[in-house]
């Protein structure tokens, strides 16, 4: 067993089992052995019989908070809610001094948007352990996830109290101060939050979260000049940082700002820290503002080896693929981004291109309507349907599209200029009007 949890802790999953279920064969009606199975079996996705032996687990000693832990786990990753529930509030029943049931449970309450349950979990706890500065975190996060930003901003109140009292740990207070400033930020409250922030770099300078924060929160409020001072502050005091690397670099990207300093930037955050997924979005996102299509794709193709469901890589490369001509190629990582999410107004855009170059029309509107349903200020599937309904002589109809889309900030007067489907509607009053707009002219 010793040996299992030893190489199971240095991800030697596989390993792990075989001693695991030497342990087991020594002795057969072990729970401990039959639980430690199910956990390596759940780290290798081998979800059916890591279920199985951690029932058998239960069975052997029904009262055991691990095997539950195991099973709310399984459900959580096969998206069943009653299990979930039903295995960590048992858990939270059976052993009322194990605080990380309390924290899955409170937590998963969050995710199902089930906040009042959420806290009541937390508080659960707290009401027993009140100087649990963790726990009130924890409840926190899950409100600030929720949006519930002034929740979340009482609770890490509470814990700055708890945490500022004790002899404690150094990182429990700037977490704690860090994510009270964040919390007032989205609430409005911008002095309040700069102030926070700036406090908690003064007592700490190292804490790269407060500087990025900082930075981010600048930037959210138009500040761009301080949101880059506070970024390039950062870098002095946390040089070693990949994350504040990564903001510098998108933030240079968003202001179309020196691009060669942000791919070193991007290409540094990789270095330091190449598992981290949105360091690699970064990178190709500037690679691509660059014109090193290649490059980008590369980025994104790093994504897919850590996550190979992860959507937002499979569009970029639906697109990459597209532009290349390779039509089969584009139309299969675009069916893969829109299986992770279905929702994508742009996914569902560009996989409707693919529709409209072969004069599929039918299917081209169908995914069109689905992305507006999903953002109904899209212009660019605004734009597109304009052009389908056009095409079909629906000219009433592709005049409200252009319309909304002009409202949701469409500007390629040019397009629909010389677009051979609005060729009819070239001399209307209305619709010159909306190029007009589109140009930034008074009709």
């Amino acid at each position: 067993m010793e040996q299992g949890e030893t190489l199971a802790g240095e991800g030697l999953l596989q390993d792990a089992l075989a001693r695991f279920q030497a342990a087991l064969a020594l002795e057969p009606e072990n729970p401990e052995a039959m639980e430690a199975i199910g956990r390596a079996l759940l780290g290798l996705d081998r979800t059916e019989e890591a279920e199985a032996n951690f029932l058998s687990a239960l069975e052997q000693d029904p009262d055991w908070v691990a095997p539950r832990m195991g099973l709310a786990a399984l459900g959580m990753r096969d998206d069943e809610p009653f299990k979930v529930v039903h295995h960590l509030e048992r858990a939270t029943s059976l052993d009322p001094e194990y605080p990380d049931a309390f924290v899955e449970l409170g937590r998963y309450y969050g995710l199902m948007g089930e906040t009042d349950l959420a806290r009541a979990t937390f508080e659960r706890w707290t009401r027993s352990h009140p100087d649990d500065a963790d726990m009130l975190i924890n409840a926190g996060l899950t409100a600030f996830d929720a949006s519930d930003y002034a929740q979340a901003l009482d609770f890490f109140e509470k814990a700055i109290e708890i945490a500022d009292g004790a002899s404690g740990d150094g990182q429990q207070k700037s977490g704690a101060r860090t994510f009270r400033a964040n919390s007032l930020d989205m609430l409005g409250r911008y002095p309040e939050a700069v102030e926070a922030y700036e406090e908690v770099i003064e007592e700490t300078p190292d804490w790269w979260e407060a500087h990025a924060n900082l930075g981010i929160c600048h930037a959210r409020n138009n500040r761009m000049e301080e949101a880059e001072a506070a970024f390039r502050r950062g870098l002095e005091y946390c040089p070693g940082s990949p994350e504040i690397r990564d903001e510098l670099a998108a933030h240079l990207l968003a202001e179309e700002k020196n691009l060669d300093e942000a791919l070193a930037l991007a290409e540094e955050a990789v270095a330091l820290g190449r598992d981290e997924i949105r360091h690699l979005y970064t990178l190709g996102e500037v690679r691509l503002a660059l014109g090193d299509e290649e490059g980008s794709a590369e980025a994104y193709r790093s994504v897919l080896a850590l996550d190979p469901d992860d959507p937002n890589a499979h569009l970029e490369l639906g697109l990459y693929r597209e532009r290349r001509g390779e039509v089969g190629s584009a139309e299969e990582h675009l069916m893969e981004a829109l299986k992770g999410d279905p929702n994508n107004p742009r996914a569902l855009y560009s996989y409707a291109s693919l529709y409209y170059a072969t004069d599929d029309l039918e299917t081209a509107e169908e995914l069109l309507v689905r992305a507006v349903t999903a953002d109904p200020e899209y212009s660019p599937a605004l734009s597109a349907l304009a052009s389908i309904r056009a095409r079909r002589g629906d000219f009433s109809a592709s005049l409200d599209l252009i319309e909304k889309a002009v409202a949701a900030g469409e500007q390629d007067a040019e397009h629909f200029e010389k677009a051979m489907e609005f060729a009819p509607l070239r001399n209307n009053p209305r619709f010159r009007n909306l190029l007009a707009r589109m140009g930034g002219r008074k009709g």
